[in-house]
């Protein structure tokens, strides 16, 4: 009973010595004092104080008190709120507490202020050519603070700045979602769209309204409007339109497109089909989805190449070798070429000739076998499709030179063959004072021809590789022929 009666007078002695002494009230931290555009959690932060048992924290709507939102106790330095509203004034302080329900004065009142909205990012305020799956976007900050402490978003867009038409959608994302894709927007439309912030118990003013036009109409890129000389297959190219199904391309040789080819692609680079030599054609391409299809785009205008342009040998050229190598220019989607060479003008379409066209090679035709030295010829092309036939080219000739032997064209010091040992392929390398063509053959020991090949050789450097990879181990002779004359090298196959 003694020692209960003494701790009793020791608390009441301790309580009545604390009575005397003044409590300081803590000091506040953050956010700062009249601090605007802050998170509905937001963290209120203060000083501890020495000897303090818990704090006691006290939020409001009003700078007196009379509406507290919060009232806590904590033993912590630091509470954090949840779902304040959104552009709302509160007032906040916190004082100490003692044991034997002793406290500090209340500290100094602070305010601050929950954001009131958030600004838009993309599309770009009036921004055109938007395509119909534009991404809307807007800031994840508020000023320099992240976004914190939002259930969801609310997305308003619409074809009217009054967000009351049949074109009018909402859509909701989550709260740490700062985008929201579109899809199958009207193709050539005006739209307004607007975003604000919101959880179970506030929701923000909207953002400011921003809008955006979809793209109209499709951009055709290549062949370039009013081009000639184009291949039958000429590559139509157009600018791309992201978020739809198809492209729809039109080709007519009316350009008010009476009775034009029409095909369906996802592609933005479709090869032509079906086109005539020396024709002008039309022709145009829009996009579609599941709810809209563009305007048409442009019209333009190209036209195919009428006839083959021929290259080499030169028009009225001469000292051409015996053997020589028929070139011109290349109308891709061909299948073969006609070609005429004669001695008269007159008789070339007596003599016909016929290459089959490809268009991963260039077109020529190697003369075989020898034409008469000295004398002058005529050649002409014409190519020919699946469905039409070009006209024939001019008409160019040439003069064939003297014959000579093979050391007049190089010396077989001026052939190598590298690497020899070989293993898959044999580069030949050959320095020609003339162009000439030549004919290639590998013996074997007991004189089988191995492998077979043409050459054709300008004058200077010229080098050449050979597959080699059909050839077995051993040892082969590599003959360059020239008429009856013949350069013979050694070859070693090693595999």
């Amino acid at each position: 009973m003694k020692k209960y009666f003494l701790s009793t007078i020791l608390i009441t002695a301790a309580t009545l010595i604390m009575a005397q002494v003044k409590v300081e009230p803590p000091v506040l931290i953050a956010p700062a004092n009249a601090a605007t555009k802050q998170m509905p959690d937001l963290i209120l932060d203060w000083k501890a104080v020495i000897g303090a048992l818990n704090y006691e924290l006290q939020l409001s709507e009003d700078e007196a008190f009379t509406t507290i939102v919060l009232d806590s106790i904590t033993d912590l330095t630091a509470v954090k709120s949840s779902m304040l509203k959104f552009c709302q004034e509160y007032y906040w302080r916190v004082r100490a507490l003692y044991p034997g329900n002793i406290h500090s004065d209340w500290s100094t009142v602070w305010m601050f202020t929950i954001f009131s909205n958030f600004d838009l990012v993309k599309p770009n305020d009036n921004a055109e050519n938007v395509p119909p799956d534009t991404e809307l976007k807007w800031k994840d900050k508020v000023g320099p603070l992240s976004i914190t402490g939002v259930s969801y978003f609310e997305v308003q867009i619409d074809s009217v700045d009054t967000f009351d038409s049949p074109e009018f959608h909402e859509f909701f994302v989550g709260g740490n979602v700062f985008k929201k894709d579109m899809s199958n927007l009207l193709f050539g439309t005006k739209y307004y769209w607007r975003a604000r912030a919101g959880h179970d118990k506030s929701v923000s003013e909207w953002s400011d309204v921003r809008s955006f036009t979809t793209v109209g109409k499709v951009t055709l890129q290549r062949p370039n409007n009013n081009s000639v000389d184009n291949d039958l297959n000429v590559n139509l190219r157009w600018g791309e339109i992201t978020g739809i199904l198809k492209y729809e391309y039109q080709i007519d040789v009316d350009g008010s497109f009476s009775a034009p080819m029409v095909e369906l692609t996802e592609n933005i680079i479709e090869p032509a089909s079906n086109l005539m030599y020396g024709t002008q054609y039309y022709w145009r391409v829009r996009a579609r989805h599941s709810r809209d299809t563009t305007n048409w785009s442009d019209v333009w205008n190209f036209t195919t190449f009428n006839f083959p342009t021929l290259t080499s040998p030169a028009d009225n050229d001469t000292g051409i070798i015996l053997r020589p190598q028929l070139k011109w220019d290349q109308i891709k989607g061909s299948i073969k070429y006609e070609i005429n060479l004669s001695l008269d003008e007159a008789t070339l379409s007596d003599h016909k000739y016929y290459k089959d066209a490809s268009d991963a090679e260039l077109p020529h035709y190697n003369v075989a076998p020898d034409l008469e030295p000295l004398t002058k010829y005529f050649w002409r092309v014409r190519a020919f499709s699946e469905i039409d036939t070009s006209d024939f080219s001019s008409v160019w000739s040439f003069t064939t030179y003297t014959p000579v032997g093979i050391n007049e064209y190089f010396a077989s010091s001026n052939v190598n063959l590298y690497p020899n040992p070989v293993q898959d392929a044999i580069n030949i390398e050959i320095t020609c004072n003339k162009f000439t063509n030549v004919d290639l053959v590998i013996y074997d020991l007991l004189g089988q021809a191995m492998l077979k090949d043409n050459l054709n050789l300008n004058s200077g450097h010229n080098q050449v590789q050979i597959d080699a990879r059909t050839l077995l181990n051993g040892i082969y002779m590599v003959n360059i022929m020239y008429g009856d004359q013949v350069i013979t090298k050694k070859l070693v196959v090693s595999k």
